[in-house]
């Protein structure tokens, strides 16, 4: 496993989870980065970039895109004229300084636990004047309509798992003061839940993360493996839930 990132690199359905995110927030993310103006003469960096949809967009765009991942097998066959795959860990890896017109990150520094600092290495790939756009999850809003089923303890195990491995659950409401503490200037933010149901497409990213971690919460005793099945089955029906609320920060480096 790798460090700080709960999800295993070699589970099966992990590209059907990542579209069932890409689902879910892709439509917000673009509105987001059309609203900058992002377009042609634009150098963005897109971290954590995932299943690749959101370098695909940007890159439709006009601009020219980097698109780092410590996992890449997704996104390889996107390299191009306009788009460059790179196999980076932000953690530590060397970055381009002073490069990009726009950084975007979806749902990765909430998971890292030096992600202050992770923060900072990410300003200097901006020019003056460059943006970035964090977003991040708040689960406070998260919630099944039918708790009793069991989907409380499974919801509780889940982010327990996930918070000793440096998960912060509330990075969402967090991560315009750290945009601010940072030094970036115009820094704003905006926030949006989904309420969906087994048959959105969506609904698979909350499948599928449960499943991939099914096994580890079980062998950590943060789960029965009867409670562990009864939920797997209980996901095959009908569920509606309501999401957590994903949280952009949007800051300009000065200059």
């Amino acid at each position: 496993m790798t460090r700080d990132y709960v999800f295993e690199q070699d589970f099966a359905h992990e590209r059907e989870r990542l579209r069932g995110m890409e689902a879910l927030w892709d439509a917000g993310s673009q509105a987001l980065l059309d609203e900058l103006g992002v377009g042609a003469g634009w150098n963005c960096l897109e971290v954590g970039a995932g299943g690749g949809s959101m370098v695909e967009w940007t890159a439709g765009r006009g601009a020219t895109v980097t698109a780092v991942d410590i996992d890449t097998r997704f996104i390889d066959h996107l390299a191009s004229d306009s788009i460059t795959v790179r196999h980076i860990d932000i953690r530590e890896d060397e970055l381009p300084r002073s490069e990009f017109e726009l950084v975007h990150s979806r749902l990765v520094l909430e998971h890292l636990a030096d992600r202050r600092q992770i923060l900072d290495r990410l300003a200097a790939t901006l020019r003056p004047g460059g943006w970035i756009v964090l977003e991040d999850y708040d689960w406070g809003s998260f919630g099944f309509d039918d708790e009793h089923d069991g989907f409380a303890e499974v919801s509780t195990a889940v982010l327990e798992f996930m918070q000793r491995r440096g998960f912060a659950p509330d990075y969402g409401r967090r991560v315009i003061g750290d945009i601010v503490d940072a030094g970036f200037v115009d820094v704003r933010g905006e926030g949006r839940v989904r309420v969906i149901d087994s048959s959105s497409p969506g609904f698979d990213f909350f499948r599928l993360t449960f499943e991939s971690l099914r096994q580890a919460l079980v062998d950590e005793g943060l789960l029965s493996a009867e409670a562990a099945a009864a939920a797997s089955a209980r996901f095959a029906e009908d569920v509606r839930v309501t999401t957590p609320l994903m949280m952009a920060g949007i800051g300009r480096r000065p200059g």
